[in-house]
């Protein structure tokens, strides 16, 4: 449903980064890190449900 979240903060990082607010920059890196791995918790937890 926010799969969007793992494209839209590296973005807003970077357009921070050029923006010259390195902090936020950092903070935006940081957060996006913590999505993706949460979001591969989320996902990566489920069995898989094969029949061949």
């Amino acid at each position: 449903m926010y799969m969007f979240l793992t494209f839209l903060l590296p973005l807003l990082a970077c357009a921070s980064l050029f923006s010259g607010r390195t902090q936020w920059s950092r903070g935006l890196w940081l957060a996006t890190a913590i999505v993706t791995v949460l979001w591969f918790f989320h996902h990566a937890t489920d069995p898989l449900n094969f029949s061949f």
